[in-house]
């Protein structure tokens, strides 16, 4: 083998070298984010305030009458904690800071179960501001939820995920 040769498979060596452990990198740094998601997800539901709402809001009947909760300023403010929680989740799973997966995994039920009640109020809320917006990524959310749920979310993950580890 010639020096020019030599130098052209080296080159070329390196270069593999380098694409794998950007490759690397990637992955290691897209797990770095969904870790860091996770976490922040956990704080963000577990501030007691958010816990309080989403557990006040969890007491009323599915498609609550929008005029019910207006009349208590206690639940039109838990209605609106919990409004602005889903709609970051939602914003963020859009953009991909988390995953839709883990996010079902570690709040789904309530984020669904919280639309369910409020879904009223967030159209009437939309009609009286007269601004289409309002709530727009906690309904998709919920769309994307219901579409795609965790796997375990059939079965429960006590069952689904029984004798396995974290990815």
């Amino acid at each position: 083998m010639d020096l020019a040769t030599a130098a052209n498979l080296a080159t070329t060596i390196a270069v593999l070298v380098a694409i794998a452990l950007g490759i690397l990198e990637l992955r290691r740094g897209r797990q770095e984010r969904r870790d860091q998601a996770a976490l922040e997800i956990l704080r963000a539901v577990q501030a007691q305030e958010i816990h309080q709402a989403a557990s006040e809001i969890l007491k009323l009947p599915n498609d609550v009458d929008p005029d019910v909760i207006r009349a208590s300023p206690e639940l039109v403010h838990a209605a609106t904690l919990v409004h602005f929680a889903a709609e970051q989740f939602g914003s963020l799973v859009f953009e991909g800071v988390f995953d839709l997966h883990m996010l079902d995994r570690m709040n789904g039920g309530w984020i669904r179960d919280c639309w369910y009640r409020l879904r009223r109020w967030v159209e009437a809320e939309r009609a009286e501001e007269r601004r289409p917006n309002t709530g727009e990524w906690w309904e998709w959310l919920v769309g994307r939820l219901e579409a795609d749920p965790d796997p375990s979310k059939k079965v429960g993950a006590q069952v689904f995920y029984r004798g396995r580890r974290r990815r």
